[in-house]
């Protein structure tokens, strides 16, 4: 029925179809989540302690190294190379959800502030365009791997 509110234009494009804000939304959140693990990363060496108890890093690593084995083992690695690629996802995840959880400890315990809003917002727009660098170096890397 036309002219109802539920109408829609087959022609018109959803916003996160259109490739300036997929791209920028995912440089947003890159940047945001660099910066935060930086911050994560000051706050673990400046007060040399883990912001989470060690059994539940352990518990992550696990459940990581688990996952990353299997999907090693789809991959059709052999069972040696799958161990070691279990391993290395478990502790880089364990890693980033360490520093990540040490960033958000900063900045809700008044850290951003002593740094300076300036400075970390410097920080965000630089992460932003590393990001999308990366993303289109990786991109342009992966274009003829996939089809």
């Amino acid at each position: 029925m036309l002219g109802t509110i539920s109408s829609r234009n087959p022609n018109s494009q959803s916003v996160f179809e259109n490739p300036f804000v997929k791209t920028l939304s995912i440089a947003i959140l890159m940047g945001i989540f660099l910066v935060d693990m930086g911050l994560g990363l000051f706050e673990i060496f400046s007060t040399k302690e883990s912001p989470l108890p060690f059994a539940v890093v352990l518990l992550i690593f696990a459940v990581m190294f688990i996952a990353g084995m299997v999907f090693y083992e789809r991959q059709g690695l052999d069972t040696l190379s799958s161990l070691i690629g279990g391993a290395l996802a478990g502790f880089g995840f364990s890693f980033v959800f360490v520093s990540l959880v040490g960033g958000v400890q900063f900045a809700l315990g008044g850290g951003i502030s002593a740094i300076g809003w300036d400075q970390v917002i410097s920080a965000v727009a630089a992460s932003m365009v590393a990001s999308v660098i990366m993303l289109k170096a990786l991109s342009y890397k992966l274009q003829n791997r996939f089809y």
